[in-house]
């Protein structure tokens, strides 16, 4: 546990090029809600920005390692390729659940500011939950394809296989009105609203198990 905790600390100290920008991100979307006259947009903006911003923002560590070879260098230390897929893998949940978290209490924070209110809990959460597992799915995807692929070239592959979810995606909902089957789209709202940590956790983790086993099958037969 104490060489991932290492690798996490490595990537974190990458990160740190991107302490302005990500200070500049957070206060743009604090200024543009302050000029936004719809409470459920901000909390919608705040939160889901949030989430996605930082949870992409831990995706740039391949882009580090890729520029600078560290893969082969880490690899003559007491470390093997599991630790390292591993790494990447807790450190872009944590990042994406620190920001879900950083989300949702600046979402309190703006709505009371604005509007003297302190907004309805689960509705944010269900928010937060909604933002983790798109991005789970987004993530699920491209980090086998960065390691596959590599941090540049995995970009198209990744759009590709994003772009054949989105026309699965398409070709269910078409099947629905060509047969004829309704959903019911409130009550599924709803249902998530009130089951999505019973329901999308879950869900985001066995997402990222799966990825995860493909990343380590992929990354432990490439040569580096």
């Amino acid at each position: 546990m104490n060489r991932i905790k290492g690798l996490i600390v490595k990537d974190l100290l990458q990160l740190k090029s991107y302490r302005k920008t990500l200070v500049t991100f957070i206060a743009v979307f604090i200024a543009v809600s302050f000029l936004d006259t719809n409470k459920e947009s901000i909390e919608t903006t705040i939160i889901l920005m949030m989430t996605l911003g930082l949870g992409m923002f831990s995706i740039a560590t391949f882009n580090y390692d890729e520029m600078a070879k560290a893969d082969r260098y880490i690899l003559t230390l007491p470390v093997n390729r599991k630790d390292i897929v591993l790494s990447k893998y807790i450190l872009v949940v944590i990042s994406t659940f620190v920001g879900a978290i950083l989300g949702m209490i600046l979402s309190v924070g703006m709505t009371y500011a604005i509007y003297q209110e302190i907004p309805e809990m689960m509705y944010l959460m269900s928010l937060a939950m909604g933002g983790i597992f798109g991005l789970g799915v987004v993530n699920a995807i491209q980090i086998p394809c960065i390691f596959k692929y590599g941090a540049e070239k995995g970009r198209i592959q990744r759009f590709i296989a994003l772009a054949v979810i989105c026309l699965m995606f398409y070709g269910i909902f078409y099947l629905f009105q060509r047969f004829n089957i309704h959903i019911e789209i409130q009550s599924t709202i709803d249902m998530v609203k009130n089951y999505s940590v019973i329901i999308l956790i879950p869900t985001v983790l066995i997402l990222y198990y799966v990825s995860y086993k493909i990343s380590y099958m992929i990354y432990r037969k490439k040569e580096l």
